[in-house]
């Protein structure tokens, strides 16, 4: 589903080239649930954007689904971003003027779906995640968890193949972070692929895969028995 071949991404500052990434490879099968770790400045979370199409690679090809992604319009790029794939995000990034509900169904509007389908998916979301009793509660009123499970349920309800999550459990405390992780495995078990970027050996323990990055190269990669 997911092949880097050989990327690099690279800064200039002043006169100085700064890899991010330096000839980075790596593979991810479909339905795998694979752990990229790295401590900051290591390159994980510039791999995770060029996987996502929110950045691109200056030197060496991305595979997406057997294609090259520079090969994509933007359109198509977009479409991919919309419909292909889920992001999950250590801020959580919901709006906070809007309920629960509302933050999980605007995607969807984007996306020029019916109301009857809308409704369908948002409800089947929130069943998901284990939050139908707070959907109509704005972010404030959240705690950070059930926050995070509001962004998960929001990923969900777009119905994605390939999840990307950075750092999802980088703000909650041990118990709720090991509850989102659960909510991650469930996903797999059902098929989906899942990319998760973190720092912490626990959380990337719980996949399928883990992969260190270290000074923007893939260092390591090793099964884990957490992911069970």
């Amino acid at each position: 589903m997911i092949k880097l071949n050989h990327v690099s991404k690279v800064y200039r500052i002043g006169g100085t080239k700064v890899y991010a990434l330096k000839d980075a490879s790596l593979n991810v099968r479909e339905g795998e649930f694979v752990g990229i770790i790295g401590p900051s400045g290591s390159g994980k979370s510039t791999m995770m954007n060029i996987i996502g199409c929110l950045d691109t690679a200056d030197e060496g090809e991305y595979f997406l689904d057997g294609q090259i992604v520079e090969e994509y319009s933007e359109k198509e790029l977009a479409r991919i971003r919309n419909k292909k794939i889920g992001f999950i995000f250590q801020s959580f990034n919901l709006i906070g003027n809007l309920t629960a509900e509302e933050n999980v169904e605007l995607p969807l509007i984007y996306q020029k779906l019916s109301k009857e389908d809308r409704k369908v998916r948002v409800e089947d979301a929130f069943e998901k995640v284990g939050l139908s009793d707070r959907r109509r509660h704005k972010p404030h009123e959240l705690s950070g968890g059930q926050q995070q499970r509001v962004a998960i349920a929001r990923a969900i309800a777009a119905r994605p193949s390939l999840f990307l999550a950075d750092e999802p459990t980088g703000n909650l405390d041990s118990v709720t972070g090991r509850e989102i992780m659960e909510i991650f495995k469930e996903l797999n078990g059902e098929g989906k692929t899942i990319v998760l970027i973190t720092h912490d050996d626990e959380v990337a323990g719980q996949a399928g895969r883990r992969i260190r990055i270290l000074d923007g190269q893939v260092s390591k990669e090793e099964v884990c028995s957490g992911n069970q």
